[in-house]
């Protein structure tokens, strides 16, 4: 039985010397297959099927497939929906299949991925208070996550507030699912601010630094190549944010005691 991204179980509780059967839920893992312009499969994405064509058009959009939703003519679920089936305005050529799994990617070296992005240009500042707030914000409004628990939670924030969350089992995933809400909703990205609940690796980086992202602010920690790829890009990388600690790793200078 599901329930909009969690599946209900039943399972074997162990309580000291005790146990018994318990009724609970998990969160729901599932193939999903894109399709743009009826070719052969584009990638396998697996994922939390909730928010599905914001997360096909965040995919094209961070791999560079799409810059606006002008470029999209058809967008449409299919195969009970396990899959999406995208028509775009232009033709694009076909890469290799891939399968993108609820982990993280390897394999970029930083040689490779630092050419990739023009450093990110942005006045946005942020306060020491602020950044401890917006992280308190996101943990309350992972609803999934608080129900189901193994789950990813994001939010783009104005820097004031939370405009929107997504959850998924992939970090990666929900940072697509920021992208592909802000466009169909018009929302701009740029000058915003990014939280995320997972480590942030190189891929997640390269996937702020596309959507031009100033401030990524983590509950946890970055790995090294994101750290060196947030310095090359001027992405301010926030990590390891509590009540009232948190640590700076790239671009301390928006950090600042008061905003204009």
């Amino acid at each position: 039985m599901t329930d909009t991204g969690s599946y209900s179980i039943t399972y074997t509780g162990y309580y000291d010397a005790e146990h018994r059967p318990v009724r609970g839920v998990v969160p729901m893992e599932e193939l999903i297959t894109l399709y743009v312009n009826g070719l052969p499969p584009l990638v396998n994405l697996m994922c939390t099927p909730v928010q599905l064509e914001e997360l096909a058009l965040g995919f094209l959009f961070n791999e560079g497939l799409i810059e606006k939703m002008d470029d999209v003519a058809v967008l449409e679920l299919c195969g009970g929906e396990r899959c999406v089936d995208i028509w775009l305005e232009h033709d694009i050529e076909l890469p290799q299949l891939r399968v993108v799994t609820s982990g993280c990617s390897g394999g970029t070296t930083f040689e490779d991925a630092a050419s990739a992005h023009h450093r990110v240009e942005s006045n946005t500042r942020i306060t020491p208070q602020r950044v401890t707030q917006l992280m308190e914000a996101l943990s309350s409004a992972a609803a999934l996550y608080n129900r189901a628990g193994g789950i990813h939670t994001a939010a783009l924030a104005d820097g004031e507030r939370l405009l929107f969350t997504t959850e998924d089992i992939g970090r990666h995933n929900t940072l697509d699912k920021i992208a592909g809400t802000c466009l169909r909703r018009g929302q701009p990205m740029r000058d915003h601010v990014l939280l995320t609940s997972g480590r942030v690796s190189s891929e997640m980086v390269n996937k702020v630094a596309r959507m031009e992202i100033p401030i990524v602010i983590s509950r946890t920690s970055p790995t090294s190549l994101a750290v060196q790829l947030a310095r090359a890009w001027d992405v301010t990388l926030i990590g390891y944010t509590r009540r009232r600690s948190f640590r700076v790793y790239a671009g301390e200078e928006r950090v600042v005691a008061r905003v204009a």
